[in-house]
């Protein structure tokens, strides 16, 4: 079995900042990082440091060949990326406030100009029971998961950023649905989850809706739920202090899908995903943050 990760590659522009800026607010920044991002080489690199066998397929610009270089010595293989002599690579640019919550803007790049024969090109040599992990920073996603599923790959969606496209995807195929509060908001046509109970009611209707689909409902600080074999489980999360937030979504998906395909059952990869965000969540970066499995056991 291997991991296919089909998604983004950002350069991260990081402003450090006292608050998130308002509308038609000028603030002064504390500060100015790059580093490697984008939600596809995110959750590459979070399964490659999880000890997964991953690949990353992209597309970028000769500016981000410098983050493939990071991602290999991770152990990920990037021999799928596409370099494109037109497109530049995906920039996203942050404001990380004092208590470590962010905003972000993403300039898609590359990542928004897939072709069908990429797709095709990137596929080639997957088949059943490989998985393939989707998120929503990049173009053509119908396309792609009929082509993985035209192949016995199963699908591991992870909505974000969400937009009203993703309600048209064969989402009742996927065998991975994870999502934070806010995308399960979006999908289901509520307000808000603020609780327990309401949570438990989320993940509930996300199973009546995809029946067939292992859901993970996140809540960050508080943990997360799972809905699989007819079943919710549920894993604390662990108390950290947060100095940035940005990829912990990303890490928490790699570490969970590793666990799941490794047959260490739900429980465990629940616990093991939310103690791998809750140490990214105490650094600063995003792809640099995520921890290595052996920090998982110190």
């Amino acid at each position: 079995m291997k991991f296919l990760v089909l998604g983004s590659v950002n350069i991260d522009e990081t402003y450090r900042v006292e608050h998130i800026v308002k509308e038609g607010e000028t603030i002064s920044c504390k500060g100015l990082s790059r580093s490697a991002g984008g939600k596809g080489a995110n959750q590459a690199a979070a399964l490659a440091k999880a000890g997964a066998d991953v690949s990353l397929a992209c597309k970028i610009g000769n500016d981000g060949l410098w983050i493939l270089d990071i991602l290999s010595s991770y152990g990920a293989d990037v021999s799928r990326a596409v370099v494109s002599e037109r497109a530049g690579t995906g920039k996203a640019i942050i404001q990380v406030d004092e208590r470590g919550e962010n905003s972000i803007i993403i300039v898609s790049g590359g990542n928004g100009l897939l072709t069908g024969a990429d797709i095709d090109d990137m596929l080639s040599g997957y088949g059943e029971g490989d998985v393939i992990v989707l998120q929503n920073e990049v173009n053509k996603l119908a396309a792609i998961m009929s082509a993985a599923l035209g192949k016995g790959m199963k699908i591991a969606l992870n909505p974000s950023p969400f937009d009203d496209s993703l309600l048209s995807l064969p989402i009742e195929k996927v065998r991975y649905l994870i999502l934070n509060e806010v995308e399960a908001c979006s999908i289901m046509g509520e307000e808000k989850i603020s609780d327990d109970v309401e949570y438990r009611a989320a993940i509930t209707a996300l199973h009546r809706k995809f029946p067939d689909t292992v859901i993970v409902l996140t809540a960050g600080a508080d943990g997360a739920m799972c809905f699989y074999d007819n079943q919710v489980y549920y894993s604390a999360g662990y108390s950290v202090e947060v100095a940035d937030t940005t990829g912990a979504g990303d890490t928490f998906l790699g570490y969970f899908l590793h666990s799941m395909e490794s047959g260490l059952g739900v429980v465990k990869a629940l616990d093991k995903a939310n103690k791998a965000a809750s140490l990214a969540v105490s650094r600063r970066g995003a792809m640099e943050s995520i921890p290595f499995m052996d920090e998982l056991l110190l």
